[in-house]
């Protein structure tokens, strides 16, 4: 697993194809796509390591973005082509502050025509792009923290946005929220992911700089994890997903609020080795561990 600090102009694919090639590995997948004119945290697994996605995704996602006032896109971000216009009324500290909480919350959403929402099997963007009409239902949000800046350094007109939501919220959609709550229209011109499924932008690596040597090791990916290990005896039980009594366990720590990753190791050595990683588990009703999901055959 790694992530990848995602270039502006190029898609989330595209990206991933990059990590294929490079790893080797065809069996290689996200967790969750940028628009090309976005960049940021893009989580990547490749090979068995794609099956953990379930258990790393967070209903909270970091964003950092600019909002220009002043002129709306069909696109709700600079890609896009101007379809109105309207006058940027004055506005500082204190009618941010007010947008701001009015904001924070959960609330309903309508999806942005250009996304990757499905209409009947087909991406709602590529019927826009083909001039079609596109109604889409408005989905269930939660706008966690929201804070907004005047951005007097790139003109009267900017905005910046860090906001803290969840899976599923177009920040375009906000910010052309947040332009009309201000009393104009607006649309994004940068759009940048700090946050996404428990990793943070300090820990990508960009994408010409990918290598084999950026996947983390198991230790960081497995930090919101119990670690648990198990001897060879055991083994034979759990890799047909027999259920794992704690006084078996070896070594390791089961708090019971967090996934369990168990490891099969001797009496005298043990590591954080994937080959030997057996599967996660959960602690369930009988104080037994439950396998959720193997890694072995």
């Amino acid at each position: 697993m790694a992530v990848i600090d995602k270039p502006v102009g190029v898609t989330s694919n595209a990206a991933l194809s990059r990590v294929r090639r490079i790893s080797k590995n065809k069996r290689a997948g996200h967790t969750g796509t940028l628009d090309p004119f976005a960049t940021g945290v893009l989580v990547v697994a490749v090979g068995r390591a794609t099956r953990l996605f379930p258990l790393l995704h967070s209903e909270k996602k970091r964003y950092r973005a600019i909002l220009r006032l002043g002129a709306s896109t069909d696109t709700a971000d600079l890609t896009g082509e101007v379809i109105d216009r309207a006058p940027v009324p004055a506005f500082g500290a204190n009618e941010l502050a007010v947008v701001s909480s009015e904001l924070c919350g959960p609330q309903l959403q309508i999806p942005p025509a250009y996304s990757a929402k499905k209409v009947a099997g087909v991406p709602s963007h590529v019927l826009a792009r083909q001039g079609r009409a596109v109604e889409l239902r408005a989905v269930e949000i939660e706008v966690f923290s929201l804070a907004l800046a005047r951005l007097d350094d790139l003109g009267s007109d900017c905005v910046a946005i860090d906001v803290e939501c969840s899976r599923g919220t177009y920040v375009r959609t906000l910010a052309e929220e947040i332009a009309r709550r201000l009393g104009t229209l607006g649309h994004l011109v940068e759009l940048r992911r700090t946050h996404s499924d428990g990793f943070g932008i300090e820990a990508s690596v960009a994408l010409e700089d990918f290598s084999p040597a950026s996947f983390l090791s198991l230790e960081v990916v497995l930090t919101g994890f119990d670690i648990a290990f198990i001897t060879e005896a055991v083994l034979s039980r759990a890799r047909h997903g027999h259920e794992i009594p704690q006084e078996e366990i070896l070594e390791g720590q089961v708090s019971g609020e967090k996934p369990v990753a168990v490891f099969v190791a001797s009496a005298t050595a043990s590591g954080l080795d994937a080959k030997n990683l057996i599967g996660i588990y959960r602690l369930g009703p009988s104080e037994r561990l439950v396998a959720e999901m193997l890694f072995v055959a």
